[in-house]
């Protein structure tokens, strides 16, 4: 490895990117505790921990809000960071294909543990997408825009319609495998654990082609986050107000169209049951979910350049300084509440105490991402990857540290 291979210096990072981070771990957050409630228990046991007000209030507000918003911000930035890479590797004239497979290689390893204690985790995905990330390098900007377009718009809908028209589910197989992966998760068996979030990945993600899909979408989202690096729409020097007040003018009307669509058929309990008008559907939520995203995102940009908003470094650039490592943290907090060899409360919370308990844990991660980012230069995990990926040992505590 050449000497001149290094990573990014604190000075050299830009803030914006962090603050971006930490509001989106914040949103996943959410959306996964939510998960913990609708996704991992059965329908009808689920639905009792969905009665109150208070209850369908939170699943309404992260229905059309958070879920997949914020996981689409985090990717939109995942395909930054790894342009960001690609970019400086190849202006230093460091051969990028070994370098930048052999992180990516990292990330999957590291992923595939993970996803032994949550089947639900993206960090395999996106270690894989990366790989194919580095395809795209040479491409024009133009081109960026017209690959990520034809990948979220139109092959991952494709994928969606073939599954929809081919795929058929097992359903008395499914629900075994769920009532067995209920008894593994709420057991103390570490073994146990690990064994049935792998047996649901096959079954529930990659047999059923919604990894394929969702590889597709991920690799769009990466190239579009890669062009928006390549054009520093992101960088201190370059950044538009203007420019990012038009991008709210065209993505909001197609966010609200979004939000009115799922608000009618959530609040009419409408069955759709053609495939047409479902893939037709699933296509335009698409577009007004990355709509609503680059709202947040354009939103947030505007608030920190125009400093309207001094909390949004003070709390989420920490936060996102580090948002790998508070990332699978989260996981650690899924274990400590849900799984049996902890608290053992998955199907006792009810919706309504997500959000709290949310809100709860991201502090906790605010004040310690704070705490270690004022002592240290990488979060823990960060350090970790960054060493594996250079192969040599890189000062962790800040120089002018006391």
């Amino acid at each position: 490895m050449t000497s001149s291979a290094n990573p990014l210096e604190a000075q050299e990072r830009n803030q914006l990117i962090d603050v971006l981070r930490g509001f989106a771990i914040l949103g996943i957050l959410m959306a996964n505790l939510e998960g913990w409630v609708v996704f991992a228990l059965p329908p009808d046991q689920a639905a009792l921990l969905m009665t109150s007000t208070v209850d369908q209030a939170s699943e309404v507000f992260l229905s059309l809000f958070v879920e997949n918003k914020f996981i689409t911000l985090f990717c939109l930035l995942f395909g930054y960071g790894f342009g960001v890479i690609i970019e400086r590797m190849t202006a230093k004239g460091i051969p990028l294909v070994s370098f930048f497979m052999r992180r990516m290689f990292i990330l999957l390893i590291l992923g595939l543990i993970h996803m032994g204690l949550w089947w639900g985790e993206i960090l395999s995905t996106y270690a894989l997408c990366g790989m194919l990330l580095l395809l795209f390098h040479k491409v024009s900007d133009r081109g960026l825009l017209i690959w990520g377009a034809v990948l979220l718009f139109f092959v991952g809908p494709f994928i969606q319609y073939l599954k929809l028209y081919f795929y058929v589910e097992d359903g008395a197989a499914i629900g075994q495998l769920y009532t067995e992966y209920l008894a593994a998760i709420r057991s103390a068996n570490l073994l146990k654990i690990y064994e049935y979030n792998y047996k649901m990945l096959n079954a529930i993600i990659i047999q059923d082609w919604s990894q394929f899909r969702d590889m597709a979408e991920v690799l769009g989202k990466f190239i579009f986050g890669y062009y928006v690096l390549r054009k520093k729409l992101l960088s201190p020097s370059t950044f538009s107000v203007s420019l990012f007040k038009k991008v709210q003018l065209i993505v909001l009307p197609i966010a609200l169209i979004y939000l009115a669509e799922k608000a009618f058929i959530h609040f009419s309990h409408l069955e759709i049951t053609d495939k047409w008008l479902r893939l037709v559907i699933y296509t335009f939520d698409r577009f007004g979910i990355l709509s609503l995203t680059l709202f947040y995102a354009t939103t947030i940009s505007i608030l920190y350049y125009t400093d309207k908003l001094k909390v949004l470094t003070t709390t989420f650039r920490p936060v996102g300084m580090m948002s790998l490592t508070n990332y699978l943290t989260h996981t650690a907090f899924y274990v400590l509440f849900f799984y049996g060899i902890g608290f053992g409360m998955l199907g006792v919370l009810h919706l309504q105490w997500m959000i709290p308990i949310a809100l709860v844990i991201y502090s906790l991660q605010v004040i310690f991402s704070k705490y270690w980012m004022s002592k240290m230069q990488y979060g823990p995990i960060e350090w970790l990857w960054r060493q594996a990926t250079y192969g040599k040992r890189l000062p962790l505590f800040r120089v002018n540290r006391k």
